[in-house]
């Protein structure tokens, strides 16, 4: 697919897919915070805006009814937008205290990392918290939510991939060497619907695909000294990443098969 000059790669932003395969991608820390959305051929189709913080926009998510949601640090709290990109509501702006991943799942169930209380902050479809997920988190970074309710988040200072059941309870941790598996600084997570799960690792400069057993599937090296940043995976196990560079500029979402070949690069 051909580079769109219009639709400005950020290199720390995040990404997720709606029911059509578009692709939504943050702004990250760049300026005039929005949310772009690329159609499947990685055309401009629309900018979501009217956050009210200066700061930028981190995780995005889009819900099973195509609303879409972007994590707001400036305000601190997450923008919900309808699928033609107006405001519906801004969720937990006393409650977050630094908005990073988000996820939703199959109820409509809002999962926001927050990367000052390394907590996970969980909000009804309608907006009001309802739990609070507290452990052994060093610093959350991205999520992702399973058809169970299970939650994975990537715990970006102790190098694991954590896996909680809908209360809070670990069920499973993933990196530190076990099983071959090593992350440095994971920063996002996604699942396929094998239950397969895919980590970005910037500090190893690749993308790895880790079994729901806990076993080293595949690492995949990014290319030109870029690092992955967030992901996001269709049912088949195709994977969409947003990477940067050491130069800051060369930001890029590659497309890629189950098997890990470059699909496409859109910058």
């Amino acid at each position: 697919m051909p580079a769109n000059p219009n639709a400005l790669i950020h290199s720390d932003g995040f990404i997720a897919l709606d029911g059509q395969g578009n692709t939504y991608v943050s702004s990250g820390d760049g300026p005039n915070p929005h949310i772009s959305k690329l159609s499947t051929s990685g055309q401009l189709l629309a900018k979501f805006v009217g956050f009210t913080g200066d700061i930028g926009v981190q995780g995005v998510a889009v819900d099973g009814q195509g609303n879409v949601y972007g994590a707001e640090q400036g305000a601190n709290d997450v923008v919900k937008f309808s699928p033609d990109g107006q405001v519906i509501s801004r969720i937990g702006a006393s409650q977050i205290g630094g908005p990073g991943g988000l996820a939703v799942d199959l109820r409509g169930v809002l999962y926001v990392a927050d990367e000052v209380n390394n907590a996970v902050e969980v909000f009804s479809p309608n907006g009001t918290l309802k739990q609070t997920i507290r452990g052994a988190f060093g610093k959350t970074r991205g999520l992702a939510v399973d058809g169970l309710g299970q939650l994975y988040v990537a715990d970006h200072e102790s190098g694991r991939v954590l896996k909680l059941d809908p209360s809070g309870k670990l069920l499973a941790s993933f990196g530190q060497g076990v099983n071959d598996i090593m992350l440095s600084y994971p920063i996002d997570v996604a699942l396929d619907r094998q239950g397969d799960i895919f980590v970005t690792d910037p500090g190893g400069m690749a993308l790895q695909k880790i079994s729901p057993d806990g076993m080293l599937l595949a690492k995949w090296p990014a290319r030109d000294s870029h690092h992955p940043i967030s992901v996001e995976a269709l049912p088949d196990g195709t994977t969409y990443t947003t990477e940067d560079a050491d130069d800051g500029k060369s930001a890029r979402i590659v497309e890629r098969s189950p098997t890990g070949s470059e699909l496409a690069v859109w910058s």
